[in-house]
């Protein structure tokens, strides 16, 4: 895969997607944890998912709020800010995130970023990462 993104803005998205993942799956005999990417046209789709606790969806609204913790992630490590850091960080470059889920079947967190290849606010052109 390759994108034209923020190479650190990347890192840390990806690391708190990839790192929920690992921590919400931990309870599993047999975690599966897949990154991906899928799409039918432009932008292109990626994707970060897992068979973990999962969630309500009727609590999907709160996942991305700072602070604001699902009744599955309590018994879990975490400050609360993660997935809101994603958002920021999709936000800065033009995207989307949204996530879809199920009680004790896990969760798929899905993400686009711009095509435009720079960083919203008009700043430099992004390096390629791939």
């Amino acid at each position: 895969m390759e994108v034209c993104a923020d190479r650190r803005l990347v890192e840390i998205l990806l690391e708190n997607l990839l790192g929920n993942a690992l921590k919400f799956t931990s309870k599993r005999p047999q975690a599966r944890i897949e990154f991906g990417s899928a799409s039918s046209g432009h932008p292109m789709v990626y994707f970060v998912r897992d068979n973990g606790v999962g969630f309500d969806m009727n609590q999907a609204g709160a996942l991305f709020t700072p602070f604001n913790r699902l009744d599955s992630a309590r018994d879990f490590e975490g400050s609360g800010i993660g997935l809101g850091t994603v958002q920021r960080i999709i936000q800065r470059h033009e995207g989307r995130v949204w996530a879809e889920a199920r009680v004790n079947e896990g969760a798929t967190f899905y993400f686009t970023l711009s095509t435009r290849g720079e960083v919203a606010g008009g700043r430099d052109k992004r390096p390629s990462l791939r």
